[in-house]
């Protein structure tokens, strides 16, 4: 009796407590949602202020006016912050073109003092097999794409 208790028991905690916090998550989000889609307007909310505090005509047009203000601040902020992240995104573009020229440089300077050493036959070879290792490389990368990794089967094993 105490064995089927303590097993309903570990069974109800085990199962019942992520699907609470799975729950909770969910509605975390539509919470946001629905925040963010029913943002007040300054009128709504200096109406709701003056009933609340019993505000006259002239505070009310006074407080709108200062939330307009605010609203305008703050959508200028907005504006400013995503120019900001778009920016970064063409700089971070720039950086990488600018990486890769730097690299292909270096690789040609280096197959230079190679060739003086091996010798044009060899390194033509040896640009050959470098060619063939990328493109496998470059295969292989494809395949791990189109395989979802979860399933993919362990190496080793």
């Amino acid at each position: 009796m105490k064995k089927t208790i303590s097993l309903a028991l570990i069974a109800f905690f085990t199962l019942g407590l992520p699907l609470m916090a799975q729950n909770r998550n969910n509605s975390d989000r539509m919470g946001r949602r629905a925040q963010t889609e029913q943002r007040w307007t300054a009128k709504n909310r200096a109406e709701q202020m003056a009933e609340q505090l019993k505000l006259t005509e002239e505070q009310k047009k006074k407080v709108e006016a200062l939330f307009e203000k605010q609203d305008a601040k703050r959508a200028e902020q907005l504006k400013l912050q995503q120019e900001k992240r778009e920016q970064m995104s063409q700089d971070r573009e720039s950086r990488r073109e600018e990486m890769q020229q730097l690299r292909e440089k270096a690789l040609t300077e280096n197959d230079a003092e190679l060739e003086k050493i091996i010798g044009k036959e060899k390194m033509a070879q040896w640009k050959s097999y470098r060619e063939e290792m990328r493109k496998k490389m470059q295969d292989a990368n494809r395949s791990d794409r189109r395989t979802p990794r979860r399933n993919a089967p362990k190496a080793g094993r």
